[in-house]
């Protein structure tokens, strides 16, 4: 966000005010900026801003990537740091791959320094994405959310049978293929385009089963820069969630937000969300 003069008298002097939300970032930024003049002899200055921002407790990462075409497992590993002076201690409070991919949280110093491993399953052979959530004892942090993507080549297709069909058993093409409880269209919202601008995402929640299906609000991170309604399209059974910018709030953002349904085999829905915005 920048303020300035945009008129300097000869001989005079101008005033040019930069802020950086640090809000997000964490140890050494550099941004800067770029001043246009009418002046021949400089007609561009370019203004750097460097600052170092600390924060309660220091992660290496909060995006794990795992990418892998083999069978060997892939690892990754992330550090977290306490920053005060007083003990942290970490507990996990969600993880949503159980049956996708393992970690372990290591202490390197008890109280100070911990690294969690994430390590794939090589029987996993697929697309994936989740989260893994730790509560600290800050109250100034009371949350780490990871977020995790794993990209794996799909197991080798068969070659295709010879197309005399002799001796071949016929394809069974109605096989019986269960269905979750409640069909959800989409559980990441990407919210992509220019600062200023209003951008909005739908997603549909329909139940799959007679029962009527029931929504609650259990979390929303993004309070302070995403709007969300929650609009009944039938009565216990279909639904839509529309998401919406702030439009004077466009800065990159992550972040979840969680339903409770009235399904015990399936009592959370949870949407991971990303904002992504560029300068006009």
């Amino acid at each position: 966000m920048a303020s300035f003069d945009t008129a300097v008298p000869p001989g005079g002097e101008g005033k040019i005010t930069l802020k950086v939300d640090t809000k997000g970032y964490q140890g050494d930024i550099r941004k800067s900026a770029r001043v246009t003049t009418n002046d021949p002899e400089t007609e561009n200055i370019a203004l750097v801003i460097k600052a170092t921002v600390k924060v309660p407790i220091h992660v290496s990462s909060r995006y794990i990537h795992l990418y892998n075409g083999g069978d060997k497992p892939v690892q990754k590993t992330v550090s977290i740091q306490a920053e005060l002076d007083k003990p942290l201690i970490l507990t996990v409070d969600e993880f949503t791959l159980q049956n996708k991919l393992k970690y372990n949280i290591e202490t390197v110093e008890k109280g100070k320094a911990y690294r969690v491993r994430f390590t794939s399953v090589p029987d996993v052979k697929e697309n994936f994405r989740g989260i893994l959530k730790l509560k600290t004892n800050y109250p100034e942090k009371p949350e780490i959310s990871l977020t995790i993507n794993g990209r794996f080549k799909p197991a080798t297709i068969p070659s295709k049978p010879s197309s005399s069909g002799i001796g071949q058993k016929p394809v069974e093409r109605n096989a019986k293929v269960q269905k979750p409880p409640i069909y959800v269209s989409s559980r990441y919202i990407r919210l992509y385009g220019k600062e200023g601008m209003e951008i909005t995402k739908s997603v549909d929640i329909r139940a799959e089963s007679n029962r009527s299906l029931n929504l609650t609000i259990a979390e929303f991170s993004l309070k302070d820069k995403l709007k969300y309604t929650v609009e009944t399209l039938e009565k216990g059974q279909k639904y839509r969630i529309n998401f919406s910018t702030i439009p004077e709030e466009s800065h990159n953002f992550n972040g979840i937000f969680k339903l409770k349904t009235n399904y015990p085999e399936m009592p959370l829905i949870t949407f991971v969300i990303h904002g992504r915005f560029t300068k006009n």
